[in-house]
């Protein structure tokens, strides 16, 4: 059901920008139906797969990077134009303001979208906790998803600005490669430079590339892999879950867990302790209340990146019970970030890419 609605929704969509492109330039529609199709179509293949190693190739990268830019392109094209026929159905003007404005409206929405994406601001939280004597000062890392539009150099930004913000402990919480193109120890060397212990968990995008090969370049680099493990530092109990789903009845159908552990069946297994503070780490923010029956106070995940632009912003908030921000659920604290980097389109509208500083304060009595 689903999937119809979306594909119908594309197909109203390729109509509308046909029609009225054509109506714009004084053309019949057929070639312009066509060509909007086939862009949209190129754009979700190549977003849709991009992991795999196929497009890591010098012919296939570029291509794939082209198409997800043309997709970036059509997704704020759509909105512009319906905003700017609104606004000509009041206020009617010619059919040259109307192009000029199209086309400046959407240069300029990509331009600022595609900066934003890359600019990655910090992002001051305060959690209080119990079972805490002093307060810790921690960064979380995710969803940096280095691949075909991030590299090195980002990963590099990313660690000078976690080392000025002088933390005792750094979580990163998954995603962290997104493809076979920059997949590998070089592209990962700028995390040697952390000044903290970092601990990682994988996400989805890392068991679509390897999970093995990820965690084992991830070790190489100084992180500490946690694979459904529970470890002391700095006066709190880490544990770090591998991607899985909630519990056996859960759907995650566009992300399928790779793996049979289930986040109701592994906590448990984690040991958590009365008397110390106790931080979860996994990738998505799925089955909190299993991590709050184990006896957890804060759990950390990414995955939504908040919708990542508009109107999926809206939607997402819909789709995920914690899509983004701080959540209080009875005795769990949530903090679900929005991410370091981008997932498919190199975009951002309406979220921040951030590095989370998380400011954990004894909870008072």
């Amino acid at each position: 059901m689903i999937f119809a609605a979306f594909f119908a929704f594309l197909g109203v969509a390729v109509w509308y920008l046909g029609s009225r492109t054509a109506w714009l330039a004084g053309v019949r529609p057929l070639w312009l139906y066509l060509g909007y199709g086939a862009a949209v179509l190129l754009g979700l293949t190549a977003m849709f797969a991009y992991s795999g190693e196929f497009t890591a190739g010098p012919v296939a990268h570029p291509l794939t990077v082209l198409f997800c830019y043309l997709l970036a392109i059509l997704v704020i094209l759509l909105p512009v134009f319906v905003l700017v026929d609104l606004v000509h159905l009041v206020l009617p003007f010619s059919k040259g303001v109307f192009g000029a404005a199209v086309v400046l409206l959407t240069a300029c929405t990509a331009g600022y979208g595609f900066i934003h994406a890359a600019s990655p601001r910090i992002k001051e939280v305060t959690v209080d906790l119990p079972h805490l004597d002093r307060e810790i000062k921690a960064v979380q890392l995710t969803d940096i998803h280095l691949g075909h539009f991030r590299g090195k150099k980002h990963l590099r930004k990313l660690v000078e600005m976690v080392n000025g913000e002088d933390p005792e402990v750094i979580f990163i919480t998954g995603d962290l490669l997104e493809s076979r193109f920059n997949c590998n120890g070089d592209v990962l060397s700028p995390l040697r430079q952390l000044k903290a212990p970092a601990f990682f968990v994988d996400g989805n995008h890392d068991t679509y590339v390897d999970a093995a090969l990820v965690k084992e370049m991830c070790r190489d680099a100084g992180l500490k892999v946690l694979d459904n493990e529970s470890v002391e530092y700095a006066g709190l109990q880490i544990v770090g879950l591998d991607y899985m789903v909630a519990d056996s009845g859960s759907a995650d159908t566009m992300h399928a867990a790779r793996r049979q552990e289930t986040i109701a069946g592994t906590m448990p297994l984690m040991g958590i302790a009365d008397s110390i503070a106790t931080v979860v780490l996994h990738h998505s923010p799925v089955g909190a209340r299993y991590i709050e029956e184990a006896g957890a106070d804060l759990f950390l995940a990414g995955h939504t990146h908040g919708g990542q632009f508009f109107p999926l912003t809206l939607i997402n908030d819909r789709l995920f019970e914690y899509n983004r921000g701080l959540y209080h659920r009875d005795s769990l604290e949530i903090y679900v970030s929005c991410g370091s980097g981008t997932f498919g389109l190199p975009l951002r509208i309406g979220t921040d890419s951030e590095v989370t500083v998380l400011h954990l304060k004894p909870a008072l009595d």
